[in-house]
């Protein structure tokens, strides 16, 4: 069975809706009509009744009737009765075989054999000293006129009615969803053609403002996932590309180096040796991808212990000064002591050694580097910084992602994945971490961890 779309399914709804207000509204106005009928019959009822009281005298225990009385006028009859209740003139309606008994002043309802309406209404007055009953019988036209006149103008209007809603609600149905068919016509052609730069129409929307309509607000929140797939899929390329490059140039070695080692045993100890640093570095690569990948995936889970961070600083500083010196770059430290963090600290020790390893590759021989740490609120502030090259204002954000390297900065001993997973470890321990930095005058980086509790 086809499913309907949403246009005829608004479309019957409203259709629907429709008919079941105009019969509510038909409905009220029958009744209204069929109570003020009533009313108007009960009237319409005493008033006869009374007109044709003035119409009755009486001589000794004699009655005349005024020839002007009419005993059947519009619609209501008349009759008139002595103190006995026996009939002395007038009419009554053929279809009452029997009336109810005589209530002075008192408007009564009844039904003949074919289920119509009546209302009974008698009143008595004295005469000479004489009783007479004046019964007044009316037809209560209002159910079968109003309900019949309802019937005829449903039976005309409704099937007309239900196209008319149809064929309307269907229209400005349609007119209200064209604007979703468009969005849905080219998320198609995006996903066939694989051109992820192309964005639905918004229409006249400013940058900045709340948009006009629940339609413009889903354009635009389309496009914002385009504009986030478009993205995800360039970092993927490049990411690919990246790898590939990083991968290449240590395979590459390590294929030239064991291959020349096997045509000349003399040098096999040093080709050995530069294949174990090619592939300490491809290991050190394929970790940081890892750790990069478990971040991402929500997967990096820190082992949370009470550790001395005062002291992890002070080991990492002296054991990296030993590097740095081979550059004459000097390590100092400006530590506050007993500073307690919640943290795995394997991994604070590999935050430290990327960031400090990053100083000294990028900062100038004879140089500095300073590693500080103190209380700042809540957190543990733990900033690295060097008087190296420094990083320009347009380069420093782009420096968390991967396989960045800044141009005047870029060579082998760097794969620009550390800050990227610096960046992921941190963010493992609900820290945060900044940069600073002035080309020339070196660069500054500072993490904030929450403070053990």
């Amino acid at each position: 069975m086809k499913k309907l779309s949403v246009t005829k399914k608004v479309t019957i709804w409203y259709a629907i809706f429709l008919v079941i207000i105009t019969a509510g509204f038909m409905g009220s106005i029958v009744y209204t009509g069929n109570v003020r009928a009533s009313e108007a019959a009960k009237t319409r009822l005493m008033e006869a009744v009374a007109d044709a009281s003035e119409e009755i005298n009486a001589v000794g225990e004699n009655f005349i009737i005024d020839e002007g009385l009419e005993f059947y006028n519009d619609g209501v009859y008349i009759s008139v009765y002595d103190k006995d209740r026996e009939l002395i003139e007038g009419r009554r309606p053929a279809e009452l075989r029997e009336l109810p008994d005589f209530e002075d002043k008192t408007v009564e309802r009844l039904k003949d054999e074919d289920g119509e309406t009546w209302y009974v209404y008698d009143s008595n007055f004295e005469v000479d000293g004489n009783t007479i009953w004046v019964r007044g019988i009316v037809k209560d036209f209002a159910d079968q006129s109003a309900f019949s006149f309802a019937l005829k103008i449903a039976a005309v209007a409704f099937p007309g009615l239900i196209i008319i809603a149809a064929a309307g609600g269907y229209i400005i149905t349609r007119r209200g969803f064209g604007p979703v068919r468009e969005m849905i016509e080219t998320a198609e052609e995006i996903s066939r053609d694989g051109n992820f730069s192309r964005r639905i129409e918004t229409g006249s929307h400013e940058e900045g403002k709340p948009p006009k309509d629940e339609i413009q607000k889903l354009a635009l929140t389309f496009n914002d996932m385009f504009d986030k797939i478009e993205d995800a899929f360039e970092k993927e390329k490049q990411f690919t590309s990246d790898v590939s490059h990083e991968l290449r140039t240590p395979l590459s070695v390590i294929i030239s180096q064991s291959e020349y080692a096997f045509e000349d045993s003399e040098y096999r100890q040093q080709a050995l040796e530069v294949i174990n640093r090619e592939a300490k570095r491809m290991s050190g690569l394929v970790g940081r991808l890892l750790t990069i990948a478990r971040s991402d995936a929500g997967r990096l889970t820190p082992e949370f212990e009470k550790i001395n961070l005062s002291e992890l600083c002070e080991t990492v500083a002296e054991q990296q000064s030993y590097i740095a010196g081979e550059r004459n770059i000097t390590v100092k430290t400006d530590i506050e002591p007993e500073v307690f963090i919640s943290a795995d600290e394997p991994m604070m020790i590999r935050i430290l050694l990327n960031l400090v390893d990053n100083s000294i590759k990028y900062g100038k021989d004879g140089g500095n580097i300073t590693i500080s740490l103190s209380r700042e609120g809540n957190s543990a502030k733990m900033s690295v910084e060097d008087d190296g090259i420094g990083i320009a204002e347009k380069d420093l954000e782009k420096i968390w992602e991967r396989f960045y390297r800044v141009d005047q900065s870029r060579s082998r001993e760097g794969t620009g994945l550390g800050l990227a997973m610096v960046k992921a470890l941190v963010k493992a321990h609900n820290g945060r971490i900044e940069a600073a930095s002035s080309p020339g005058k070196g660069s500054r980086f500072d993490v904030y961890m929450p403070l053990a509790r």
